[in-house]
């Protein structure tokens, strides 16, 4: 496995910490004290905040300094977009692939974070609950022996998991269980349709979402 050079590093603990909200929109970034952070030099730091830059995950402006960019709310649609159709095609595939291995990995999926809502607390139980949201998208990918195109996708969207992060954050969604639930019983029940209606209701939430998050902090929003 190849090394990543410091700025690829440097890139990717930026880009880790603006997803995971750790660094919210509008916060400051100081390129000698976050060289600083992590025991390298400026250039690199410079280098990957050019970077995101370039992905509108920062915004520099040789006036008012380099600050993390708001979450676009039209580049946010055009990424739940390209997941819905992704994703549903996926499963669709994945109907008439169930076997019993698969729903035993959904159900355990699904039990694990109940669990973890229910029982966690803190930052820890936000990042926790992201990663087995994550999985369980990931599964059908994974069931048509194509799970890169998941690990892809899910690396080029850099509004809707500032979004999704923060909804964990403000506790919005308490519906994630019940609605993984409808979707693998479709599945099991190789209902095309079914599945189609699950999915896109599913995904569909994150416009709740963006409703109860600009009332907190609208701010961190903008129109793109």
């Amino acid at each position: 496995m190849a090394t990543l050079s410091a700025r690829e590093a440097a890139f990717q603990k930026l880009h880790d910490r603006i997803i995971t909200m750790e660094l919210k929109p509008g916060d400051s970034l100081n390129d000698r004290l976050l060289a600083e952070e992590m025991g390298i030099s400026r250039t690199p730091v410079r280098e990957a905040l050019i970077m995101l830059n370039i992905a509108h995950m920062v915004s520099i402006k040789p006036q008012s300094g380099t600050h993390v960019a708001p979450i676009d709310l039209k580049g946010m649609e055009l990424e739940q977009f390209a997941r819905y159709t992704l994703e549903k095609e996926m499963m669709l595939r994945a109907c008439v692939q169930m076997r019993p291995e698969h729903l035993a990995a959904y159900r355990e999926n699904i039990e694990k974070y109940r669990v973890c809502e229910q029982t966690m607390t803190g930052a820890e139980r936000n990042y926790r609950l992201l990663e087995l949201d994550n999985r369980f998208h990931r599964k059908a990918f994974e069931i048509n022996g194509m799970e890169e195109h998941f690990d892809h996708m899910l690396s080029t969207f850099h509004h809707i998991e500032r979004l999704r992060m923060f909804s964990l954050m403000i506790d919005e969604n308490k519906s994630v269980c019940e609605e993984h639930t409808r979707i693998v019983e479709a599945l099991v029940a190789q209902d095309t349709a079914g599945v189609a209606r699950a999915l896109e209701a599913h995904l569909q939430r994150y416009k709740a979402s963006v409703a109860q998050a600009r009332q907190t902090n609208p701010d961190y929003f903008v129109e793109g």
